[in-house]
């Protein structure tokens, strides 16, 4: 499982691609040797494409945010009518370049501990103009903190605006990119590896393996996560979620379950990201690219798991109804 993990670790496709060799994880296999040994061997690799990618930070302008807490009855009132209070003093939405406005329903009904009655309303404002998003943001916060809904508080003190900065990856003609190796007083020069390859083909065809699909009869509603582990993370402005399975027989299942549709079902605030499904039979895996789920990167979007790391676990906190023949015995183990 910690291999599987790693091997679906902030990835796409199965080629998982490198400037000086392409490998294909969906021909490498597995072998657990005991404990804390785990063989991989038959990776097929190919000649490296004729670009690097390149990474570009830039100047993205300012940004402030405030985490509100409400608590008790009419949550969904009380955040509505803080965010139209708030954005009256400062003179409308418009004049900013983006506004986020997230309501984060932890709260539970009849709670019995006092953090169970509360939810969280997230507001982050960006601007070419620190001033916007500077003190006149924080101040009119405070002027409404006694003169709004009861029960206010924040998570953290109010604070300036600061700088943020947006990640543009993008591609450039490997011939324009060579490395300098010093060694002692001698300096060497290496080119990228494709410039040597005249042809770029697979180094050994991967053999597609077809997934028979079974009969079940019984069903039994239980957390995914209890068949299944998960590993997810960042890529820039995109995000990956791998899965894999414990055995063949679940492996089949969730082949079949866990269509790029299906998922949005489950985790519906997906449904609006275009997402593709790669298929690593060879090691029991999915793995689903979303992309465009963080913006423009870590550094400049608004989500409370900026990283996208714990997707994964959420997936597997959902509940579905599982083939009871896969949910005790070896398939567990």
């Amino acid at each position: 499982g910690t291999v599987t993990a790693q091997l679906l670790y902030e990835i796409s496709s199965p080629d998982y691609v490198n400037p000086d060799v392409i490998g294909h994880f969906d021909s490498l296999l597995l072998e657990d040797l005991g404990n804390d040994k785990v063989m991989v061997t038959a990776c097929k690799g190919s000649p490296p494409n004729n670009t690097h990618k390149v990474c570009v930070n830039l100047a993205g302008g300012y940004r402030n945010g405030m985490e509100l807490i409400l608590t008790g009855l009419d949550i969904e009132e009380k955040a509505e009518i803080f965010v139209t209070a708030l954005f009256d003093l400062l003179g409308g939405k418009d004049q900013f370049d983006e506004v986020t406005i997230d309501l984060h329903r932890t709260d539970k009904s009849d709670p019995e501990t006092h953090e169970e009655a509360m939810a969280m309303l997230r507001i982050d404002l960006k601007s070419k103009d620190p001033n916007l998003v500077g003190r006149l943001f924080t101040a009119k916060i405070i002027e409404l903190a006694l003169a709004n809904y009861p029960g206010f508080f924040s998570k953290q003190p109010p604070g300036p605006g600061s700088p943020f900065i947006r990640y543009w990856p993008t591609l450039i003609d490997s011939k324009h990119v060579s490395e300098k190796i010093h060694i002692l007083s001698e300096e060497h020069t290496v080119y990228p590896t494709s410039l040597e390859i005249a042809e770029n083909k697979i180094a050994s065809t991967i053999i597609e393996t077809k997934i028979e699909k079974q009969t079940y009869t019984e069903f039994e509603e239980i957390p995914f996560g209890r068949i299944i582990g998960a590993r997810s993370g960042d890529k820039g402005g995109c995000a990956n979620l791998g899965i894999w399975a414990r055995s063949d027989d679940i492996y089949s299942f969730v082949y079949h379950y866990l269509t790029v549709e299906q998922l949005k079902i489950l985790l519906p605030d997906l449904n609006k990201y275009e997402i593709e499904r790669y298929e690593l039979p060879n090691i029991r895996s999915l793995n689903f690219y979303i992309k465009d789920i963080l913006e423009d990167g870590a550094s400049s979007n608004t989500k409370v798991d900026a990283l996208a790391k714990s997707l994964g676990e959420y997936l597997r906190a959902k509940h579905v109804n599982v083939p009871k023949d896969l949910i005790n015995g070896d398939n567990n183990d």
